[in-house]
């Protein structure tokens, strides 16, 4: 293989592509790219098992070939290269040789099929999204999927597409995040129903969520059985879904409450924030929690630590009884991060009975969906 690039096209075509390359597997070709060159254009592919990366590139086609090259030591070598082009070769003893002016480097490479067979990358049924819309469904749900759990299901985000609305649900063991967008949706393949549902991988959408844009630009995402692939411009992405059926979650949202807060969304997090400086210091501890005071028209915040405590008051505006209640303070922060509404509607009921986030905003003609942030409390000690 012989191949001649232009260095900036080459480096913006290839970062992508890192995303999805494993840096801890026993598997050397998972390790690389996989550089796939014929008839003037180079695709470019990262591949992990789970989920991978395509991009491609105009380049010049000296002799066509596919092989693999270590990411990590082609990536820093473009990087460090004068401006300008560089000349890939490969040669038949696998032997790598990368020039740029009067550099040159070499490395070694892998046959291209020693690379793991890739999923089909179409599928029959797709829909069109703004890029804005995923990118706010990804924030807006990724703090409540679990790292780790024994229920493959809540390690991703639950996708529901019916009638031109579409729901995103993510739930770990303390939070439940549900967000609707109301935005059209259109059929990628121009025939039949837009309705389905499918489980995402959470490292999938936090990957994603790094070649998303907060733009009117549509993406297409499109479904295999096994597979969910997301074309974002000349990016292809795909990953393999979660299989299994995902809860009821409308089970677990509360219908009702007994006390109606509405609450400034910054102060609030400013609030939390000084609250965890000195629960930091105390990880692990069975104190280590904020307690909220709802109390007439104001919100009483405090927290101990090792070294001290906290104390602060914020003004809100309060229908119900007075009510003393406690929460994990980084997982209640992650929820008044995840949302820009301005003011905060809190939803409780009593001390042991979870809690629900939604907006009190204004509602507008460019609003695109709601969302309700569901939460449990921990058991405070006197």
């Amino acid at each position: 293989m012989k191949v001649r690039f232009e260095k900036e096209p080459l480096i913006a075509a290839v970062t992508p592509a890192l995303g999805a390359v494993s840096s801890k597997s026993t598997i050397q070709a998972i390790e690389g790219l996989l550089f796939e060159a014929k008839d003037g254009v180079c695709v470019i592919t990262g591949y992990d098992t789970e989920k991978g990366i395509r991009t491609s590139l105009e380049c010049e086609v000296i002799e066509p070939g596919s092989y693999i090259i270590n990411a990590q030591k082609f990536y820093s070598i473009i990087k460090t290269i004068p401006s300008g082009e560089l000349l890939l070769t490969v040669n038949d003893r696998m032997n790598v040789k990368i020039t740029s002016g009067k550099s040159c480097f070499e490395l070694h490479a892998l046959p291209g099929s020693d690379f793991p067979s890739l999923p089909v990358l179409s599928g029959e049924t797709g829909f069109d999204i703004p890029q804005h819309v995923m990118k706010r469904f990804i924030e807006m749900t990724r703090f409540a999927i679990a790292a780790k759990d024994q229920r493959p299901i809540f390690t991703g985000a639950y996708f529901k597409i019916s009638s031109g609305e579409i729901t995103v649900v993510s739930c770990d063991a303390n939070r439940l995040s549900k967000c609707v967008s109301r935005c059209e949706i259109s059929n990628a393949h121009g025939v039949g129903e837009t309705d389905v549902s499918f489980i995402v991988p959470g490292t999938t959408l936090t990957e994603l969520s790094r070649r998303v844009a907060d733009t009117e630009d549509m993406m297409t995402v499109s479904l295999t059985l096994k597979h969910v692939i997301f074309t974002v411009g000349d990016i292809i992405f795909f990953s393999r879904l979660i299989d299994g059926t995902y809860i009821d979650y409308e089970r677990i949202l509360p219908k009702s409450h007994m006390i109606s807060v509405e609450i400034d969304r910054g102060q609030f997090g400013a609030s939390l924030e000084r609250a965890n400086l000195m629960i930091e210091e105390k990880a692990g501890s069975a104190r280590g929690y904020v307690k909220l005071s709802f109390e007439d028209d104001r919100l009483i915040i405090t927290s101990d630590g090792v070294s001290g405590s906290v104390y602060d008051e914020i003004p809100i505006k309060k229908q119900g009884d007075d009510i003393k209640i406690g929460f994990n303070c980084r997982f209640l922060l992650d929820a008044v991060a995840a949302t820009d509404a301005k003011t905060l509607h809190i939803g409780l009921s009593t001390p042991l009975m979870g809690i629900s986030i939604t907006s009190a905003d204004e509602k507008s003609d460019e609003d695109e969906g709601d969302f309700v942030f569901f939460m449990m409390p921990v058991r405070m000690k006197e």
